[in-house]
């Protein structure tokens, strides 16, 4: 989603028009000379008026409230050089020509609006903060200062105040596509769907042949669960802006939770050639479906851990075409993944490589294989526990229930790094209480601190400081999960880890879930011993946890739980 001046806007926030002659000026010397020419600006000087866009607000002696006779031919002077200063990219000293300025009237709201976003272009975000909030206590609607302000708060994640600076923007120039493409991306990312649709439907009214206005209306559609509607979207986008690969790559999305992975995985590899994503530069040959037969495949991974515990089950089918399999992993999976099957050559990022004939990213043979939901390659369970770690923690738990095992042993993870997947750990109290059930957690650094937090309301036992301590991420944990009855899990590597290895595996998700699980369905073609637990209605953990709990104290309540 595009912010207010990122790149591919309108109009870009930070730069100053080059409508005005001394604006064009590439050498701010030349500008400056140009400015105190006697007979350049007739018998008054020429400001940039500010305009209701998010230019830069370099603005006039009529915007700055006083009268033009109030400044003096230096003034003017110094204005106009802080100005082509910042055109020519000299923000620095641009700043400190406007900082003078401010310090010498400062009651002028401008100068020190422009102090603001001086030092903001300069990369000084934090120091930028207080000449823009002070050009906004003596000038409540200025609208530059409130798009500048409102961008470092976006980009210090501090939703709440810069939802207030875009709102009232947005208020001030109720037809500025910038500030409502914002404002709508701001509602997003706190949660509320319904108003970030409205608008972006109000910056299409604004402008209507802008693509990025369909895209954002596909981000909301799909978060509202309406894929139809979203797809819908994202073509409209393509059709603006033929091939953009963010644009491609979204339609993926979508079109993967609808179930249409035929047509999904095409556009998925749009992913490719986004920035953030972006295709590695492999020395060798793209796979691209070429025989395989006596062939060296290098398949390398790309995104999370998690895909790595995925998509490494197309080790099996490309051997059976006949390749010889290396993978590429993430460093510290490379012990993890080593009891995977039908690989030839496991190498973590930065080791050597072997010769190959080919090389694929990981999650590209979707799309090159023709993977369905009907034909997902199983195999399951295709990752195993190690035998010596397994053993140990079989009785390192015997030791922590004193010999007596509970009728269930369930592991819970509830925190991910996503904003959305992670569940209110108070949600598992009731479940702690259950007869017969003890809770084991499986979290790492991220939520621990809940953890400390609620110590004497959920019952859940910790595994140790040793826990997964090492390099090699996750060989503890698929110890502990190879004596484990369940898992229960929000939407991480840990629930893929536990899916792979085969282990009864409840993944509990938000309203708008990854793609990875698609719409609706309770299971998961790429797990068959895995359940899927949606939430109802968006972020209602206690409805969806209260379900969970019914369940496994069903379970629980069965001979033995197992």
């Amino acid at each position: 989603m595009r912010t207010c001046g990122s790149p591919g806007s309108t109009r870009s926030p930070g730069r100053p028009s080059a409508g005005s002659r001394w604006h064009r000026a590439p050498d701010p010397e030349r500008a400056a000379l140009y400015c105190r020419r006697p007979g350049s600006w007739g018998k008054k000087p020429r400001f940039r008026a500010a305009g209701p866009s998010a230019w830069w607000g370099l603005v006039g002696a009529e915007a700055l409230g006083v009268a033009i006779s109030e400044f003096s031919p230096a003034f003017i002077e110094a204005f106009n050089r802080g100005a082509a200063l910042f055109q020519a990219g000299r923000f620095d000293e641009a700043a400190e020509a406007f900082r003078r300025l401010a310090e010498e009237h400062p009651g002028v709201a401008n100068l020190h609006g422009n102090l603001g976003l001086c030092l903001h272009a300069a990369g000084r975000p934090a120091e930028a903060m207080e000449p823009l909030r002070q050009a906004l206590r003596l000038r409540p609607a200025y609208p530059d200062a409130l798009n500048a302000l409102g961008g470092i708060l976006l980009d210090q994640h501090n939703y709440e105040h810069a939802l207030i600076a875009f709102r009232e923007l947005a208020r001030l120039k109720p037809d500025h596509p910038g500030a409502l493409l914002t404002l709508g991306n701001l509602f997003m990312f706190t949660g509320d769907a319904e108003r970030a649709r409205t608008a972006y439907r109000f910056a299409l009214t604004v402008e209507p042949d802008v693509a990025v206005n369909y895209n954002n209306l596909g981000a909301v559609s799909l978060s509202l669960g309406f894929p139809p509607e979203a797809a819908l979207h994202y073509r409209r986008a393509l059709a603006i802006d033929v091939g953009k690969p963010e644009y491609r790559k979204n339609l993926g999305t979508c079109l993967l939770m609808a179930g249409d992975y035929p047509n999904g995985t095409v556009a998925y590899e749009g992913r490719l050639e986004q920035g953030v994503w972006r295709k590695r530069n492999m020395p060798g040959v793209l796979w691209q479906g070429q025989p395989l037969e006596g062939r060296t495949l290098l398949v390398h991974f790309e995104q999370g851990l998690g895909d790595s515990f995925q998509y490494i089950r197309y080790a099996g089918v490309l051997k059976r075409m006949g390749a010889r399999v290396l993978y590429e992993c993430q460093p510290a999976l490379k012990r993890v993944l080593s009891t995977a099957p039908d690989l030839d050559g496991l190498f973590a990022f930065g080791e050597p490589l072997p010769a190959y004939d080919y090389y694929i990213s990981l999650m590209s043979l979707m799309h090159r294989l023709g993977t369905t939901p009907d034909n997902v390659p199983g195999g399951v369970p295709y990752i195993r526990a190690e035998a010596e770690p397994a053993a140990r923690w079989a009785e390192r738990l015997e030791r922590l229930e004193g010999g007596r095992r509970p009728r269930l042993r369930v592991g819970i993870n509830w925190h991910g790094n996503e904003t959305g997947k992670s569940i209110p750990l108070e949600c598992f109290e009731a479940m702690g209480r259950l007869p017969g059930v003890r809770l084991y957690s499986l979290q790492k650094v991220s939520g621990l601190a809940h953890l400390e937090r609620l110590r004497d309301r959920v019952a859940v036992t910790e595994l140790g400081a040793d826990f997964d301590a090492g390099p090699d991420a996750f060989l503890d944990t698929a110890a502990v999960m190879a004596n484990l009855d369940l898992v229960i899990t929000c939407d991480t590597s840990v629930c893929h880890l536990a899916g792979a290895m085969g282990r009864p595996t409840w993944v509990v998700l938000k309203w708008f879930a990854d793609w990875r699980w698609m719409r609706d369905r309770l299971d998961s073609p790429w797990y068959p011993t895995m359940r899927l637990f949606r939430q109802a209605t968006s972020n209602d953990w206690p409805e969806v946890m209260a379900r969970v709990t019914a369940e496994v104290a069903a379970l629980s309540a069965t001979e033995g739980g197992r």
